[in-house]
């Protein structure tokens, strides 16, 4: 009898017809209202039309990373954010991944810690979407029940969240977001998220991971529920440019710094920032999945994806064009996880922002980053805990 080997890998859904319910969806609600997301009895598309364009064609997106802390979040975190909403006003904000660690040790004090880091985005009214990363869950070994799936269902209630409900595909967070045009319902840019998983498993055909990296990778049937709605947008509403986000790096993100892909020196670094226009930092390694994904190949396929960004590696940086396609990083925006080293610690807390111009070629004009020590902060390396969680909303 043969075995599958990757039987024994950690999975939260199986392909069962997934794909093909996400293209249903599209086909069937385009860029129409929201309104089916409640309907009683029908399938929900994997496609949201709650992001629109502003009146003078431009949409803003602010991607957070890493705010990684339990239910007493170091302060800085939220005062980041505060201050990055406030400064950049985006119309549009997503953490992407380690929304939380596994400090909780209840249910409810996972709540309170994703809470926390929601509350800059639904105190200001602002749309916002999640991740998740390989921390998310941490909290399930002090028997708190919450798994990204039922965390997915409680961010699901807040007013402005527009994550979409859980399928059977790979993940709890997957989903395609559309933004209309500042008139009419008709989809101009796309947002992409997809869950990178957590960390492989012990042992896959009697073999352990020594010497990989021991993290999880997006899975064939998450590449193949990209590439079918993709083609199903594109046959109703022609090709739509997008960014993509997931919270583990690609192995494209390290071949691209190195130019290269089977050494890791700075002579070919050289070489690749000139080749691949490469700014930012990196100060740490790329941390991928044990197993090239293959994702990137479809991104080449489609060709609707302009840029794909990570977190994961706090104290990366960068970005570059890797044979057309962006791949870069959002800083690490918590200040409770790990940093740089001693008195720099905090020095790299960020985010990312992204500008769009639906009247611009390509309508996706442009990435920054943004960091706490633009805005004078308090970069002391001490923990600054809250005295207390933030109030949760009635749901």
């Amino acid at each position: 009898m043969s075995v599958n080997p990757l039987s024994s890998v950690p999975r939260r859904g199986i392909l069962v017809g997934g794909a093909a319910a996400a293209v249903t969806g599209i086909l069937a609600a385009g860029a129409q209202s929201a309104t089916a997301d409640s309907a009683a009895n029908q399938p929900e598309s994997s496609v949201s039309a709650k992001l629109k364009f502003r009146t003078d064609g431009k949409f803003k997106i602010v991607q957070f990373n890493d705010t990684q802390d339990g239910p007493l979040t170091d302060r800085r975190t939220l005062e980041l954010m505060d201050k990055v909403i406030e400064a950049e006003k985006p119309d549009f904000v997503l953490i992407n991944g380690d929304v939380i660690d596994g400090q909780p040790k209840t249910a409810t004090e996972v709540k309170q810690a994703i809470n926390n880091v929601i509350q800059p985005m639904e105190s200001r009214k602002v749309k916002w979407a999640l991740t998740f990363g390989n921390h998310d869950e941490d909290s399930l070994v002090h028997g708190t029940g919450m798994t990204e799936a039922k965390m997915l269902e409680f961010v699901r209630g807040y007013e402005y969240n527009v994550n979409t409900r859980e399928d059977d595909v790979f993940g709890s967070s997957n989903s395609q977001l559309l933004i209309a045009g500042s008139s009419g319902n008709k989809p101009k840019f796309g947002i992409w998220l997809l869950d990178s998983g957590r960390y492989a498993a012990s042992q896959i055909a009697g073999q352990d991971f020594k010497g990989l990296k021991n993290y999880d990778w997006i899975r064939p049937e998450q590449v193949q529920w990209y590439r079918e709605a993709s083609m199903a947008a594109e046959r109703r509403h022609g090709k739509i440019p997008s960014l993509m986000f997931f919270h583990i790096p690609l192995w494209e993100h390290h071949h691209m710094w190195y130019g290269s892909q089977f050494t890791s020196n700075e002579a070919d670094h050289a070489a690749a920032v000139k080749k691949h226009s490469i700014v930012g930092e990196k100060n740490e390694g790329v941390y991928a999945g044990a197993f090239n994904s293959g994702l990137f190949t479809a991104l080449l396929e489609r060709g609707d994806v302009r840029g794909a960004y990570c977190g994961h590696d706090h104290i990366n940086s960068y970005m570059g064009n890797y044979f057309g396609i962006e791949l870069g990083y959002g800083p690490g925006t918590g200040f409770g996880p790990y940093g740089k080293s001693g008195a720099d610690k905090h020095q790299l807390r960020g985010a990312r922002v992204f500008e769009l111009d639906e009247n611009a070629e390509g309508i996706y004009t442009s990435t920054r980053t943004v960091f706490a020590r633009d805005f004078g902060m308090d970069m002391n390396a001490a923990r600054q805990p809250l005295d207390k969680p933030l109030p949760l909303p009635d749901h």
